[in-house]
């Protein structure tokens, strides 16, 4: 996929994003909108005495339609729901996510796409 013109990167998750670009540190401010993804969740019993719910995964809510020059920043669930080209997720894999000290995540080193 060829991004060169892309010229707005809007942040639909309700976090700052900081990609770690070798000496330099992007960051991508929450634009205000968050996509969620709807869900229906039923009872479905207990386990040792905490109710457990089964849940069905709906549609994305908020998801901008495509639009030239746009790409948009979602969770990775929103990513793998919806499969677009123009929308990208944090890669919070192993090898694409960055810890502090204490193992909590301070930035990513790329964006990812679900096909």
């Amino acid at each position: 996929m060829n991004w060169q013109g892309i010229n707005r990167v809007i942040n639909l998750t309700p976090h700052e994003i900081a990609i770690h670009l070798g000496d330099t540190i992007r960051r991508i401010p929450p634009s205000g909108n968050v996509v969620r993804l709807n869900s229906h969740c039923q009872a479905c019993g207990e386990c040792d005495g905490i109710p457990v719910v089964i849940c069905k995964e709906g549609e994305p809510k908020g998801l901008p339609e495509p639009q030239d020059g746009v790409v948009y920043v979602v969770s990775s669930m929103v990513a793998k729901k919806v499969k677009r080209m123009d929308v990208l997720c944090p890669d919070t894999s192993d090898e694409g996510v960055i810890r502090d000290g204490k193992g909590y995540i301070i930035g990513v080193k790329q964006l990812q796409l679900f096909q």
